[in-house]
């Protein structure tokens, strides 16, 4: 019986692991960047409402959700014109999600 039980403690735990942690912007970071670059696969960078102009560049790592708490009327990405306002390059897959934003003042050179 022991057996079962620890057994099924361990599938709890392994369970809530892969879901991930949520790192929020700025609670716990006070950028946005700042909080994909510590992402690990899994994890949720919840934003909330507010206009942050930063320009990121998406990590590689794979599985990472980016999320506004109160959508996009509420939650904005400026680039302030100075470069792509979301730069990805590599560490995107089908799991990889990016919603709830107005991304704005992007700027590509050369165009």
């Amino acid at each position: 019986m022991r057996r079962t039980i620890g057994g099924g403690v361990l599938l709890m735990m392994v369970a809530a692991t892969a879901a991930g942690d949520v790192l929020r912007v700025p609670a716990d970071f006070a950028r946005v960047d700042e909080a994909l670059q510590a992402a690990l696969p899994c994890d949720t960078v919840l934003v909330a409402p507010g206009i942050y102009v930063e320009n990121l560049i998406w990590p590689a790592t794979a599985g990472i959700q980016l999320l506004s708490e109160a959508g996009a009327a509420a939650t904005i990405l400026d680039g302030g014109a100075q470069e792509t306002v979301i730069g990805i390059y590599s560490g995107v897959d089908t799991t990889t999600v990016i919603r709830g934003f107005t991304i704005r003042n992007g700027y590509v050179h050369g165009m």
